[in-house]
């Protein structure tokens, strides 16, 4: 995933004289740069690199890019039973439950329709990358005619959580795409709660927790999906996660058609949509990624009204006429918005 943020802290140290400090830490994994930063009286020093080692072990089990990774065996296993870890299992689970609440708009099955798009290795080793310039509405074309039949999809999937098995059809294959990454950033979150106000960005996949010192919330502006120099608004989160799916970076050539990564389950492509760039607020960073894909998938007009429908989740989303639309809950962390852009 692109990081989709940009996380700039001003801090008033309050605490100085009571042993509160500030540690950081970044480094690389599923295809991105993760940041954690965490304001603590904590004396363990690895504490940021038990975050680390987490999403080293996720990524060895939910990676579809590598083919050591526990996801690439079960997806090239020619049985229709296969033992799993407890962790693929874990996520599996989530992946289905996703799948169900959103009626199949998510769908962990669609890694064929990926591959058949042209999703066949991870990002920065496809050829003929197109990033979108929109100049018009009729400029978004997205997807390709017609519509692919789909013989399975995530109910074709089964699990037995006693014999720690996962059942499915000969020749699917799984993605768990963003999700996975937003259910590490939520395990690594609940690794640090308790310590103190912590931020942890990955490749945009954002979890707040309290608010720094002197701060009403962690500052987060939300990248330009056509200027990525710039920011089209800020907004403050506190106990939340917040994530931005696009598809204004993942598009790539593909037998003289442009194509992108987010894929419409009902038709097998590439979603045609006028929804560019999608952030959503949520109680975890897995539903808001999930949400924020499914918004894309139905457009501007709909996916707002399904935001607006949903208990705790607040949204914006950037259109392909340039607008910005955002719920109305939204406002209570909104500190600033222009749909020009704007610079730090």
């Amino acid at each position: 995933m692109t990081t989709n943020m940009n996380v700039r802290t001003t801090i008033k140290d309050k605490h100085s004289q009571t042993n509160w400090h500030w540690q950081h830490h970044s480094f690389k994994a599923m295809n991105t740069n993760v940041y954690i930063r965490l304001y603590s009286q904590t004396t363990d020093d690895d504490i940021l690199f038990d975050v680390q080692r987490l999403f080293a072990s996720f990524e060895k089990r939910l990676s579809r890019f590598d083919p050591a990774s526990e996801l690439s065996r079960v997806n090239n296993e020619w049985q229709d039973s296969i033992r799993i870890s407890p962790t693929l299992l874990n996520a599996m689970e989530v992946a289905l439950w996703a799948a169900e609440i959103t009626g199949g708009l998510y769908d962990p099955t669609i890694l064929a329709n990926l591959e058949e798009a042209g999703y066949d290795r991870s990002f920065e080793k496809i050829k003929e990358v197109s990033p979108l310039k929109v100049t018009s509405p009729s400029a978004v074309d997205t997807c390709l005619a017609g519509v692919s039949a789909r013989p399975f999809n995530f109910r074709s999937i089964q699990l037995n959580r006693a014999k720690r098995e996962i059942y499915k059809p000969v020749g699917v294959g799984l993605d768990l795409g963003g999700m996975g990454k937003g259910w590490t950033v939520d395990r690594a979150a609940d690794r640090l709660q308790g310590l103190g106000p912590f931020l942890i960005n990955a490749g945009g996949d954002i979890f707040g927790y309290q608010a720094p010192p002197g701060q009403t919330g962690w500052e987060i502006d939300l990248i330009h999906p056509l200027k990525p120099e710039q920011f089209i608004a800020r907004v403050y989160l506190q106990h939340r996660a917040l994530a931005t799916s696009t598809i204004a970076r993942r598009r790539w050539q593909r037998n003289g058609q442009m194509m992108h990564h987010l894929i419409d389950p009902r038709t097998g492509q590439p979603a045609h949509t006028n929804a560019i760039s999608v952030s959503v607020i949520a109680d975890r960073t897995m539903t808001a990624e999930i949400y924020a894909k499914v918004v894309l998938i139905l457009g501007a007009e709909q996916g707002l009204t399904y935001l607006q429908n949903m208990p705790g989740v607040e949204g914006l989303i950037y259109t392909d006429e340039s607008q910005i639309l955002y719920t109305r809950g939204l406002e209570n962390i909104l500190d600033r918005l222009e749909t020009a852009g704007y610079h730090n």
